[in-house]
């Protein structure tokens, strides 16, 4: 068996790719394992039942998290008073509009009324 045909193995297979991540076991004595018995053994069971136990446990988790997450934030919004948020974005408006009126808006005219010198212009002395 060679390693090409080794690594289309393991394409098929990418379980093993999760075994070899947890250290349950290493690339080397996956690759005797395949050499010496082949695909179809009965070898690969131990690897395969590992897998499909701890992938429905992860599964189960996540969706279980899931769900709480999604409770939590429908908890969170619906104890919002929506009330006391349309006060709150008033007042800021109010705050916006009261250091608008506080800023200078002769800065602006004196700004705007600024006229730059030509760049090509030839002064006589």
């Amino acid at each position: 068996m060679s390693k090409v045909e080794f690594k289309e193995f393991v394409r098929k297979n990418p379980h093993l790719i999760d075994v070899v991540s947890k250290n349950e076991t290493s690339w080397q004595k996956l690759y005797e394992l395949y050499d010496l018995y082949g695909e179809e053994n009965e070898v690969w069971n131990k690897y395969k039942k590992t897998n499909a136990t701890s992938n429905q446990n992860n599964n189960q988790a996540n969706l279980n998290n899931s769900f709480s997450t999604f409770k939590d934030l429908f908890n969170f919004v619906k104890g919002i008073d929506l009330n006391s948020v349309q006060k709150g974005l008033n007042s800021l408006d109010k705050a916006i509009e009261a250091f608008k009126e506080l800023t200078p808006t002769a800065a602006k005219g004196a700004a705007e009324a600024y006229e730059p010198r030509p760049t090509y212009r030839y002064f006589e002395d």
